[in-house]
């Protein structure tokens, strides 16, 4: 917690799905609130996000149906945990991926347009149209265009907050179409660089923590995994200033030591682990595993229970390569260079709110 606690940007790089991490997430953001933390954004398409916010801080009853298959668990814990504190304290709820279907913007705009009548009128000749189709696009662009142009009228219109909102969505939503037309990894990455740099020059204006929610592959520092563009990670590490300096952020990688995974969210049949003990000799995801299996607290019984690692990757031992294996294939990198620590569960398994949906 010491090490987490004077950061000013704490990135999460998950490995997808699994339940264990978000129940650990919810604590550590419980545990970071006194210390100042006061956003956590997630990699989920941003569309959602304005209503997901609404709700978390106790200002709406609803959010929208299809989030909750991947965010039910942190979404409602962290509004239970807001439920009582003033406004002002109060953990904001951000998304900050882009949009990969179309049809959720449709419905964020026709939940947008029950909240003002005056959305509703500007945006009706894009709400008759079919997601994804050429009348769509081509509205889709007229009113962002639109909206950008009579911004003065409209902020009196409609008032700053849904304004704001109306155009981010049409904007993020634009870019999206584009990408989702001629898929780009770096265009997509721009996109969750540019929500969480808005982010954090909002977290920055008040002296908040913000904690961001991303796969691994977004969290590197140095990239190792993945594509070869920028990363989020890489990016917030090279201008320091959104993060309060060279020490104000922290990146951790989150994996398990055994258990089971999805490749995607659609799976219905999960997948082993391959088991950290099982890893060849000198995999640093095996050194932690036997490290942590010494640590039990009945050490004679084979049921005790291993417990979770932090590993903070600062001492010049992990600023060399070596093979580290965080769920399937094994690589070679440098650890203290790719993330700034690790967090490994003793096993993992599959969002409860997943398994409800099969």
């Amino acid at each position: 917690m010491e090490t987490l606690a004077s950061r000013r940007v704490i990135l999460l790089g998950e490995t997808h799905y699994v339940q264990e991490h978000q129940e650990f997430v919810v604590r550590l953001l419980r545990e970071l609130h006194p210390r100042g933390l006061r956003f956590f954004a997630q990699e989920m398409s941003h569309a959602a996000g304005w209503a997901v916010d609404d709700y978390v801080r106790g200002r709406r009853e609803d959010y929208p149906p299809h989030v909750r298959v991947l965010d039910h668990y942190w979404i409602e814990a962290l509004r239970e945990f807001n439920r009582d504190l003033p406004a002002e304290e109060r953990i904001r709820f951000r998304y900050i991926d882009m949009n990969h279907d179309p049809s959720r913007f449709h419905y964020m705009l026709q939940m947008m347009a029950r909240e003002s009548d005056t959305t509703a009128i500007i945006a009706c000749t894009l709400l008759v149209t079919r997601p994804g189709t050429p009348e769509y696009l081509e509205a889709l662009q007229d009113l962002h265009d639109l909206v950008k142009r009579e911004e003065s009228l409209l902020r009196e219109e409609i008032g700053p907050l849904w304004y704001g909102r109306l155009r981010e969505s049409l904007e993020i939503e634009v870019r999206s179409a584009a990408i989702r037309t001629r898929w780009s990894d770096a265009e997509r990455e721009s996109i969750m660089i540019d929500l969480t740099t808005r982010l954090l020059e909002e977290a920055r204006g008040t002296g908040a923590i913000a904690a961001v929610n991303v796969g691994m592959f977004h969290a590197q520092k140095e990239r190792y995994m993945g594509t070869r563009q920028e990363w989020l990670g890489e990016y917030l590490a090279r201008h320091p200033g959104l993060t309060g300096g060279e020490e104000g952020l922290y990146s951790l990688a989150f994996y398990g030591m055994e258990g089971e995974g999805l490749r995607s969210f659609r799976d219905t049949d999960p997948r082993p682990v391959p088991p950290a003990l099982e890893r060849r000799e000198g995999n640093l995801s095996r050194v932690i595993a036997e490290v942590a299996r010494s640590h039990r607290a009945d050490r004679s019984s084979p049921e005790a229970t291993t417990p979770a690692v932090f590993l903070d990757l600062s001492h010049p031992l992990f600023m060399r390569r070596m093979p580290i294996a965080f769920t399937h294939s094994p690589l070679r990198a440098v650890p203290g260079r790719q993330f700034d620590g690790y967090l490994v569960y003793p096993e993992i398994s599959v969002l409860e709110s997943i398994r409800r949906e099969w």
